[in-house]
């Protein structure tokens, strides 16, 4: 957490609450964070706070409800808006690292709760998975009864006419056959997007992408700012900074990425897209984070044609 001078920017934000009439409670219903947090903010206990990210996310919430322009709060207080270095300093061991969903909250009490979170929501994934697969399966089977079906009728209607028709019969089925694989195909290498699974404050996504080709993750801030930061499974910071509104920013995730974790903070602002399809948050908070599972597809086998 940064060490620097907070003094004044609580008071700043308490007077301007109290000269609309507001109580905490009222900030907390508005902004989604605890009173206690907003207790803190006030009396400039920033260590009370879960981490940096949040001490700038909540004094920016709470400015916005209290209209105050948050950017000339933070500024005038000398709250840096910049991530710590100690934050983004190069991953040494990439290998022996983790996602920590808890790394940025100090109490033990809020770390207890995190990882109950992510146990919840690593119990759902599996059944999400299995859920999918099923439905997977039932298409395949209707699609191998519908293709039997089809060539049954046709091998009825051929038995009727001349050798040379036959053969010509046969070749556009064997073309029709090739544009039906290779649509197949296609379809198949197209990255899935799985429904969030929600716990508490954050939505657990399941991502499948093509063998092959470059994955991205692209960041479109809608009505207005929100911070962000997104950080691989191995631990490396991808991203971390402000998108504005109408603008788009794009991080390629490298091959052997398996799990992408993304915080945000004025959640309802930014849109998440991976390789072009979006991905939905259904986040019912201004702060919130989304952890994508990334799996590869298996590259389609081109069957031999007789």
């Amino acid at each position: 957490m940064a060490d620097i001078e907070q003094k004044g920017i609580g008071e700043e934000l308490q007077a301007a609450r109290i000269a609309k009439g507001l109580s905490l409670d009222d900030i907390q219903a508005q902004t989604k964070i605890q009173k206690r947090y907003l207790q803190a903010i006030e009396n400039d206990q920033f260590d009370q706070l879960p981490g940096s990210f949040y001490e700038r996310a909540f004094t920016r919430q709470y400015a916005a409800v209290v209209g105050l322009d948050a950017e000339d709060l933070l500024e005038r207080h000398a709250l840096d808006t910049k991530i710590p270095a100690d934050e983004t300093k190069p991953v040494v061991d990439q290998s022996a690292m983790r996602i920590n969903a808890g790394e940025n909250v100090s109490r033990a009490g809020m770390r207890q709760d995190e990882a109950k979170r992510v146990k919840q929501a690593n119990n759902m994934l599996p059944k999400v998975i299995m859920g999918v697969a099923a439905i997977a399966i039932v298409v395949v089977i209707w699609a191998l009864v519908a293709n039997f079906a089809g060539h049954s009728k046709d091998t009825s209607e051929n038995s009727n006419v001349s050798v040379s028709s036959s053969i010509v019969s046969k070749s556009s089925s064997k073309e029709s056959s090739a544009e039906k694989s290779s649509s197949s195909s296609k379809q198949e290498t197209k990255t899935e997007i799985g429904a969030p699974a929600v716990v508490g404050n954050v939505s657990t996504i399941a991502v499948k992408v093509p063998a092959e080709g470059e994955r991205k993750l692209t960041l479109v801030g809608t009505n207005g700012d929100s911070w962000n930061q997104i950080k691989s499974n191995t631990g490396a910071v991808l991203y971390s900074g402000t998108v504005h509104a109408n603008e788009t920013k794009e991080i390629v995730v490298d091959n052997t990425v398996t799990g992408v974790s993304v915080q945000i903070g004025n959640a309802n602002n930014l849109k998440l897209q991976f390789n072009g399809e979006d991905v939905k948050l259904n986040n019912t908070g201004f702060v919130w984070q989304a952890v994508l599972n990334i799996t590869s597809a298996q590259a389609p086998v081109a069957s031999s044609q007789h």
